[in-house]
C-alpha cells in the first residue's frame, strides 16, 4: 500500500510516459531506445500499471509521448513522440501489471504490407510526397515531414520508377539512398517530423552544443561524455560507374576519386545496370554521393556518457579532450549519427524491491544493466549505484559530408531494388480510339497486370490513387518500352524487322538485369479462346483494354480447316479492322503439308477480295485457315489490279528449263542460237533478193541492212557476260556470269509462243522490227490488212519448193483478191511488170482498159503498135496481116481516157509551227489560236506554257493565223531601284537645298 502512491507520481520522474489512457496509467520503469540517421527509431519501454485489465489493442497505433528529464532543470524535458507498434503484458499480480511497449515513428507502419505501383516523369520528392500522403488518415497516424535540400533543381524527373512488391518504407528508403538523401526525426510534445536532407548544413547544433569530456564516474553538474574513441577503416580509393545508354549508344562512364583514402587503395567499380542515369552529370552526382558515403564511414567516433539531449542529426563540440582541444573547431565538432539510450526510471529502492517481488525480475532492466556494465557504456569501478541514464553515440566530424551507406559494410545492400525473376506479361495501351501507339523508335507503352486503377486488368482500384500512374489503360500507364524485333531477331541502322504490337495485345516483357524499371518487350502472345473452325476469338475483350487474340491459322476439325497445323508464317491486318478481321491484310504463308509444300505471298485489298498473289509449289486456294481445292503445281503470279514487271538491266522470260539449278540467271543460249539462225536466214535471203534485183533505192548491202544489224546486236547483247571483283558491291560477288549488256527483253520457248487477245494487239518499234521464220510465215485477217511504208517495199520470193516430192515445183508470188478490186499504183514514178516467160493479162467477165496520158506502145520482135498524138502507128519489119469478116473505115473520131488523180508526195505530212511572244520575247502562255487554210478549212487550239504549238497534217498552200488573249491577266514586273538613278536624285536634292540656303542668306542680307 506504500508503493502505489509513490509509484503513480510522474512529475519528478526521470522518465515520464503519456498515453491516451491517462498520465497515471502507465509508469515507465526503464528504457532502451535506438535512434540513427536514415533509420526509424525504436524505443522499448517497460511500464507498470495499476490496471491489469488494460486491453492491448487499445494501445496499438496510439500516439504516445515519452519524456526524459534533462540536466537543465526538472521542467526541461526531452520529448520522444511516436506510436505504439507493439504491446505485450509481461506479468500481473493483483492490482499491478507490467507492460512492454515498443514505440516507433509514423513511418514504421509503412513497413507493413507490400504494394506495387508505377510513377512516371516524377522527381524523388514527388514520389515521396505521394507515398507519405497516402498515410495521412489511417487510424491515429499524422505523418509530418519536411525537406532541407541545398539545390532542389539538380534532382531530375525520373522517367519510370516502379514500386514492386515492397513496403512503402522500403521503397521510400531505397529512393532516398539512390538519390543520396538521408533523414532523421525531430520530436515535439504533440508530434514528430521526418526531416529529409542532402547536406550537412541541415544539421542543427544540439541543445547542449558544447559537451565536456570527463572521467568515468566523475560527478558533474552537467551531462558529459566519459568514453571516447575513434575507429579508422580502410576504404576504397574511389568510385567508378559505367552504364550503357541505348539512346546515345554509349557506355556512360563516371568516377570520383577520394582524397582521404590510403595510397594504392583500389576503386569501387560497379555496373549499376542499363540507363542508370540520364546524363553524365547525373551519373557524376551519383558517383560523388557514393564516394561521400564511403568517406563518411572511413572514420567513426564512438562515445558514451550521460548527455541526454544528444540525438541524430544534431552537432556538438567536444571540450576538455586532450587530443582535441588543440584542434580547430571543425576537427572537434561532430555530427551525431546514432544514439543508443539506456535508462532506468528514478524509482525508490523500496519500490523496485516491491515490484521485483510482485512482478518478477524485469528482463529489459537486466539487459540494460548488462550492456552498461560490459560495454563502452561502463561507468567505472567507483560507483556502486547503477546509473539512471547512459548512452552510446556514433559520430563523424562535421567537416566530412554525411551520406547514408547503401550497404551494411559487408557488401550486402541495405535496401536493394526488387529483382524480377523471369518474364511477365502486360497489355499494350495507347490513347483512346487509337489502334497503334508508338514513337519514332518503335517503342510502345504497356500496362502490367499488377497495376491497380480504373482500367486495371484486376478490376481493382488503388486505395491511394493520387501521385502515381495507376492503371488508366491509356498512354499514361507507363513510360516508353523498347520492343525486340519480333519477325526476325535483328535490328540495324534503317534495316531489320519491324512489327509494332497493337493496343490491347498481350506482350511478353523481360527486364534488363532483372531491374523492374528497365522493361523490354520480347514478344507478343496469343490469348483468349479461338472460335472452332472459324476466325476471331470467343473472348472478344477482357478487363481494361485487353483484347482477345487468337491465331489466324490453327488445326481445325472439319472441311478446309481439317489440317494438323501445317500453316505457318506472317499475317498483317488493316488498322481499322484489327479485331474484326474484315479489312485488308497481307500474309506470307508456309504450307508444310506432307508431299504438298507451298509458299504464298498474298495481299488482299479487302477480306478475301482484290487479291495480289505469288504462289509457289503445290498451288492451292486458301481462305483464312481453310486449305481449299488444288490449282496446279509450279509458280503463279496474279493480281486483281494492275501489275508491272521491270528490270533495269535486262529481263529473260523463257520456258527453257535448267535442271538441278544449273546455268546462270540470264543464260539464254537457246534464244541466242535461234537469233543467230534468224540473222543468217535474213542475210542470205536479202542477198538473193538483191541479186534478183529486188532492191530498193539506196538499199545497203545485205550484211548492213537494219534487220540484219538488229539481229546481230541482239546476239551481242544476249552473249555478254558481267562480273564483280568483290562480294560487298551492289553487283554481287566475284566471278563471271551471263549478263545482258543492255536492258534487253528476251522471250523464248522451245515449244512455241502464243500471244492472243480478243481486242487489239500492238507491236511497235522505234527502229526496225524483224520477223523471221525457218519455215512458213502466215498472216490472216478477217477484215483488212494494211501495210504503210514511208520509203519502199520489196517483196521477194526465191520461188522454189523446199520439198522435192511436190508435183509442181513452181511456187512464186501470188496476189489474189477473191472479191473487190486490186489496185497497184506508182504515184510519182514508173510501174514495171517483168517476167522471164509469159505475161497474161485477162478479164474473165468484163474488159481490159489500157490508158496513158501521152502514148501507148505495144512491141514485140521489132514490130510495134503506137498510139500517140491522136494517131495510131503500126510498124513491122515483116508481113502485116489484117483479117476480118468485115472491114469498115469511118471518119475521124477520138476518146479521152479518164485517168485517176494521184496525190503529190510534197503535199503529204505538212505541218505548221506557231511561236507567239510579246515584244520583250516573253511567251504568251496558253493563248487560243485559229489557222485558216487556202482550201477554206481551219484548225483551232491552245498554245502551251512557252507560247508554242505544232499543228500536223495540214492542207498545202497559204494560211492565216489569229491569236486570242492570254487567259492570265498580265502583271507588270516589279521595278528594281537603279542605284545610279538614286544617287543622281540624291545629288539633285542636295544641290537644290544648297541653292535654297544661298537664296535665303541673300534675302536676309538685302533686308538688313
Amino acid at each position: 500500500m506504500l508503493v502505489l502512491p509513490d509509484l503513480l507520481r510522474q512529475d519528478t520522474r526521470l522518465l515520464q510516459l503519456t498515453t491516451p489512457l491517462g498520465a497515471e496509467q502507465l509508469i515507465p520503469e526503464c528504457l532502451r531506445g535506438e535512434e540513427a540517421i536514415s533509420r526509424p527509431y525504436e524505443l522499448t519501454v517497460t511500464a507498470v500499471s495499476p490496471d491489469a485489465r488494460i486491453a492491448l489493442k487499445s494501445l496499438l497505433g496510439q500516439p504516445v509521448l515519452l519524456q526524459l528529464m534533462t540536466a537543465a532543470s526538472r521542467t526541461e524535458l526531452r520529448p520522444f513522440h511516436g506510436h505504439v507498434t507493439s504491446a505485450r503484458l509481461l506479468g500481473a499480480d493483483g492490482g499491478l501489471a507490467r507492460h512492454e511497449l515498443t514505440i516507433g515513428p509514423w513511418c514504421a507502419f509503412m513497413d507493413m504490407g507490400r504494394d506495387s505501383r508505377v510513377f512516371q516523369d516524377a522527381t524523388v520528392f514527388d514520389i515521396l510526397d505521394s507515398i507519405f500522403n497516402s498515410w495521412q488518415n489511417p487510424g491515429k497516424l499524422v505523418p509530418q515531414w519536411r525537406y532541407d535540400i541545398a539545390e532542389r533543381d539538380i534532382y531530375q524527373k525520373r522517367s519510370l520508377t516502379c514500386q514492386y512488391q515492397e513496403s512503402n518504407l522500403a521503397f521510400a528508403e531505397r529512393l532516398m539512398l539512390e538519390e543520396g538523401l538521408f533523414y532523421w526525426f525531430e520530436h515535439g510534445a504533440d508530434g514528430h517530423t521526418m526531416v529529409i536532407a542532402d547536406h550537412n548544413g541541415a544539421f542543427q547544433p544540439n541543445a547542449q552544443a558544447t559537451v565536456r569530456f570527463s572521467q568515468p564516474g566523475a560527478v558533474m553538474r552537467e551531462d558529459s561524455i566519459d568514453r571516447w574513441r575513434n575507429e579508422l577503416r580502410w576504404t576504397a580509393g574511389g568510385v567508378e560507374l559505367g552504364s550503357w545508354d541505348y539512346r546515345s549508344n554509349d557506355t556512360r562512364r563516371v568516377g570520383a576519386a577520394s582524397a582521404l583514402a590510403a595510397p594504392g587503395a583500389p576503386s569501387l567499380r560497379d555496373a549499376p545496370g542499363a540507363y542508370a542515369y540520364t546524363s553524365r552529370e547525373h551519373g557524376q552526382r551519383i558517383a560523388d554521393r557514393q564516394l561521400e558515403a564511403i568517406e563518411a564511414g572511413r572514420e567513426i567516433f564512438t562515445g558514451a556518457g550521460t548527455v541526454r539531449t544528444l540525438s541524430p542529426g544534431t552537432t556538438f563540440a567536444l571540450q576538455d579532450h586532450a587530443l582535441l582541444d588543440a584542434a580547430p573547431d571543425s576537427e572537434r565538432t561532430f555530427i551525431v549519427t546514432r544514439v543508443l539510450h539506456l535508462a532506468h526510471n528514478n524509482l525508490a529502492a523500496e519500490v523496485r524491491s516491491v515490484l521485483e517481488r510482485t512482478l518478477g525480475v524485469n528482463a529489459l532492466a537486466e539487459r540494460i544493466a548488462m550492456e552498461q556494465g560490459r560495454s563502452l557504456h561502463a561507468v567505472g569501478t567507483g560507483i556502486a549505484e547503477r546509473p539512471l541514464y547512459r548512452n552510446r553515440i556514433d559520430a563523424i566530424r562535421s567537416n566530412v559530408p554525411y551520406r547514408s551507406s547503401t550497404t551494411d559494410g559487408h557488401g550486402v545492400v541495405l535496401r536493394p531494388k526488387p529483382t524480377v525473376r523471369g518474364q511477365q506479361t502486360a497489355v499494350v495501351v495507347g490513347p483512346p480510339g487509337a489502334v497503334v501507339h508508338t514513337d519514332r523508335d518503335h517503342r510502345i507503352k504497356v500496362q502490367f497486370h499488377w497495376q491497380r486503377g480504373e482500367q486495371s486488368h484486376s478490376r481493382l482500384t488503388h486505395p491511394a490513387p493520387d501521385g502515381h500512374t495507376g492503371a488508366p489503360g491509356d498512354d499514361q500507364a507507363g513510360t516508353w518500352v523498347r520492343i525486340a524485333t519480333p519477325m526476325a531477331p535483328v535490328a540495324g541502322t534503317n534495316w531489320g524487322a519491324v512489327a509494332v504490337p497493337r493496343i490491347g495485345s498481350e506482350v511478353l516483357v523481360d527486364f534488363l538485369d532483372g531491374d523492374i524499371d528497365r522493361p523490354v518487350v520480347i514478344g507478343s502472345l496469343y490469348n483468349g479462346s479461338g472460335a472452332t473452325d472459324a476466325q476471331n476469338n470467343q473472348v472478344a475483350g477482357g478487363a481494361g483494354v485487353a483484347t482477345g487474340n487468337a491465331p489466324a491459322w490453327f488445326p481445325g476439325e472439319g472441311g478446309g480447316h481439317a489440317h494438323p497445323a501445317t500453316l505457318s508464317g506472317l499475317k498483317s491486318q488493316a488498322l481499322q479492322a484489327s479485331q474484326s478481321g474484315t479489312g485488308a491484310f497481307s500474309q506470307l504463308v508456309f504450307d508444310d503439308t506432307p508431299a504438298e509444300p507451298r509458299l504464298a505471298l498474298q495481299r488482299h485489298a479487302r477480306a478475301h477480295e482484290g487479291t495480289d498473289e505469288l504462289n509457289l509449289g503445290h498451288l492451292r486456294h486458301q481462305t483464312d485457315n481453310q486449305r481449299l481445292q488444288g490449282a496446279g503445281f509450279g509458280a503463279e503470279l496474279k493480281s486483281a489490279h494492275s501489275a508491272a514487271l521491270r528490270a533495269g538491266q535486262g529481263l529473260l522470260m523463257t520456258t527453257n528449263a535448267r535442271n538441278n539449278a544449273s546455268g546462270h540467271q540470264l543464260d539464254s543460249g537457246e534464244a541466242s542460237a535461234q537469233v543467230e539462225q534468224s540473222a543468217e536466214l535474213a542475210q542470205s535471203m536479202a542477198d538473193l533478193a538483191q541479186k534478183h534485183n529486188a532492191k530498193l533505192k539506196d538499199e545497203p548491202a545485205p550484211e548492213k541492212l537494219s534487220a540484219v544489224t538488229g539481229l546481230n546486236k541482239s546476239i551481242e547483247v544476249l552473249g555478254a557476260t558481267g562480273g564483280a571483283g568483290g562480294g560487298d558491291g551492289e553487283t554481287g560477288g566475284a566471278g563471271q556470269a551471263t549478263a545482258f549488256s543492255e536492258p534487253h527483253l528476251q522471250l523464248s520457248s522451245p515449244s512455241g509462243i502464243a500471244a492472243t487477245t480478243p481486242a487489239n494487239a500492238v507491236v511497235a518499234a522505234g527502229s526496225t522490227s524483224t520477223v523471221t521464220a525457218g519455215q512458213d510465215l502466215n498472216f490472216a485477217a478477217q477484215a483488212n490488212a494494211n501495210y504503210q511504208l514511208k520509203d519502199g517495199i520489196s517483196l521477194f520470193t526465191y520461188g522454189k519448193a523446199s520439198a522435192t516430192g511436190k508435183p509442181n515445183q513452181e511456187t512464186g508470188l501470188r496476189l489474189h483478191a477473191a472479191s473487190g478490186r486490186v489496185s497497184v499504183q506508182s504515184q510519182s514514178d514508173v510501174t514495171k511488170v517483168t517476167a522471164d516467160k509469159l505475161v497474161t493479162v485477162a478479164s474473165i467477165g468484163r474488159s481490159i482498159s489500157i490508158s496513158a496520158k501521152e502514148h501507148v506502145m505495144l512491141t514485140a520482135q521489132g514490130a510495134y503498135l503506137k498510139l500517140e498524138g491522136g494517131n495510131i502507128m503500126i510498124h513491122g519489119p515483116g508481113t502485116m496481116v489484117f483479117k476480118a469478116s468485115m472491114k469498115e473505115l469511118g471518119g475521124p473520131a477520138s476518146a479521152l481516157p479518164t485517168l485517176p488523180g494521184l496525190p503529190k508526195a510534197e503535199n503529204i505530212d505538212n505541218a505548221v509551227e506557231l511561236n507567239f511572244h510579246y515584244e520583250d520575247l516573253v511567251p504568251v502562255a496558253h493563248a487560243p489560236y485559229k489557222i485558216t487554210f487556202a482550201d477554206g478549212t481551219s484548225r483551232s487550239g491552245t498554245l502551251d506554257a512557252k507560247g508554242y504549238a505544232l499543228v500536223s497534217n495540214v492542207p498545202p498552200g497559204d494560211y492565216h493565223v489569229e491569236y486570242g488573249e492570254e487567259p492570265v491577266p498580265w502583271l507588270p514586273p516589279a521595278l528594281e531601284p537603279d542605284p545610279e538613278l538614286e544617287r543622281a536624285r540624291a545629288s539633285k536634292e542636295r544641290v537644290a537645298a544648297l541653292i535654297e540656303e544661298a537664296r535665303r542668306k541673300q534675302e536676309k542680307g538685302t533686308s538688313a
